[in-house]
Formats: structure tokens, sequence, C-alpha cells
């Protein structure tokens, strides 16, 4: 219990990804850089496909966000699951057929 405190103040933003591991098995950037891999897409492979990139997917209940009622705020789906938020960048890149690319010779 007294280890979980340290990080208790701080975000997820202020590590990068895999530097929790106290015992220093992995860590995704360095894997991604021995490997010459996008970091986004390399932390991509790790979860659903439909959290990065804009296809259909399983989508539990309590992921949805919902309006506002009285008492309390309202509830997005990005607000309440920051790492889940698709990458347009990503996706453009891996999964949309660009037609400059494409010739007809």
């Amino acid at each position: 219990m007294y280890q979980r405190t340290r990080f208790l103040w701080s975000s997820w933003r202020d590590y990068p990804l895999g530097s929790r591991d106290r015992r220093g098995r992995f860590n995704m950037d360095e894997a991604a850089a021995a490997l010459q891999l996008n970091p986004a897409y390399a932390a991509a492979l790790y979860r659903p496909l439909n959290y990065t990139f804009h296809i259909r997917g399983q989508l539990y209940p309590a992921q949805k966000g919902r309006p506002s009622r009285p008492g309390s705020l309202a509830a997005s789906q990005g607000r309440m699951f920051p790492l889940y938020q698709r990458n347009d960048r990503l996706d453009k890149e891996l999964f949309r057929l660009n037609s400059r690319g494409l010739t007809t010779e």
C-alpha cells in the first residue's frame, strides 16, 4: 500500500508507457524503438482496435457517456476513458487508402 501512495497525486500523462513496471521487464517505448515502430502504433497493438481506429467494435454499457442528471455533471466517454480515444492520424495512415499514392502504371 505504501508504494501506491507515491503516484496518488500524479497524472497518468506524466509517465511513459510501461514505466511503472517495477521489475523493469518491459518498456513499450523501448520495444517500439528497437523494432523501429511508431510508439503510438505499438501501444495500439495492446488494446482493442476500435479503441484506436475508426472501426466498429464492442462497446460495454459502462463505457457509454450519459447526459447530466440532477446533482451530477454529464459524463462523456472521452472524459471517463481518456486512454481509449481514437487516434485520427494513425487511422488515416494505416486504415484509409490514399488515392494520391495510387498510379495507373
